[in-house]
């Protein structure tokens, strides 16, 4: 028996902490503000979200596992780019959380290890050559050959920096998916009509719309960039927009096949939808926890 495991999901909203003990998650949960976190040590306040989540469940984790929204360092230590969190940029992650809690740490990408949860107990269980890709306050993605997950040179698959135009007059930087497509976007575009982003797919002004509608199209575009790199026999999609109330997920499914290249039309990958939510990243953890 190794010993409970505290998992640690960070995410631009929110970090979510949970528990598992055996090869089996707990019940209890217990979600903070990320920017709980995006202090000037977001390790030390990360362990105290970690340690009262653990004194009010009565639970002593003998691990822990954290998602990163972003880039890892090959040493799987230092956080190398989190756009959504910022604050997280250089830190050594891993080396300085397990100080402060006096455990052993293991980090992973939040969207490989939302994959490894739901093939294990989620919608593509038992399955490989998976596609995933998550879209949410950023987009990012993961793939599962035969052989585990794709790693590539240590930080494959963040989606939501692929370039689709190019820099505006006058800038620098070209257009990335995640400017029109991710979460945040869609944030930014509600406050812009004084929408609530919850029901922001449910709106009927025709500006918001359109915007929308583009916003559907890169992300049919950016699934089917990867799906053109990787040739997946399965794509799973998650994450909070599709969660929205009135995501149209036939259309973007519909749209994702027609961005296809012909051959791939003939035959396209079946298309399934994350089914165990944030408590994916628990079930992912037991996998790769020591």
């Amino acid at each position: 028996m190794k010993g409970p495991l505290a998992v640690a999901e960070i995410g631009g909203t929110s970090v979510r902490i949970g528990f598992a003990d055996g090869c089996a998650p707990l019940g209890f949960a217990r979600t903070s503000p990320t920017a709980a976190i995006r202090t000037a040590d977001p390790a030390a306040d990360l362990a105290g979200l970690i340690g009262a989540a653990a004194a009010e469940a009565g639970i002593a984790p003998a691990r822990v596992v954290a998602t990163v929204p972003g880039f890892l360092d090959h040493d799987r230590d230092t956080v190398l780019h989190a756009a959504n969190v910022p604050e997280l940029a250089g830190v050594p992650l891993a080396s300085r959380l397990s100080a402060a809690l006096g455990l052993p740490v293991t980090l992973e990408r939040d969207v490989a290890l939302q994959l490894l949860g739901e093939s294990v107990a989620g919608a593509v269980a038992g399955e490989r050559e998976v596609l995933a890709v998550y879209l949410g306050t950023g987009i990012g993605a993961a793939y599962l050959g035969a052989h585990g997950l794709f790693r590539g040179g240590g930080w494959a698959l963040e989606l939501g920096h692929l370039p689709v135009a190019p820099p505006a007059a006058g800038g620098e930087a070209p257009a990335r998916v995640e400017d029109e497509a991710s979460g945040a976007a869609l944030a930014a575009l509600a406050a812009v009509h004084a929408l609530p982003v919850a029901g922001l797919f449910e709106a009927t002004a025709a500006p918001v719309r359109a915007a929308l509608d583009a916003a559907l199209w890169r992300q049919a575009f950016a699934v089917a960039a990867a799906t053109v790199l990787f040739s997946p026999r399965i794509i799973l999609i998650g994450g909070g927009i599709p969660a929205m109330a009135g995501y149209p997920r036939d259309l973007l499914a519909d749209r994702l096949r027609r961005a296809l290249p012909e051959p791939y039309r003939r035959r396209p990958p079946e298309v399934r939808w994350a089914s165990l939510g944030w408590r994916a990243a628990i079930h992912g953890a037991l996998l790769v926890a020591p």
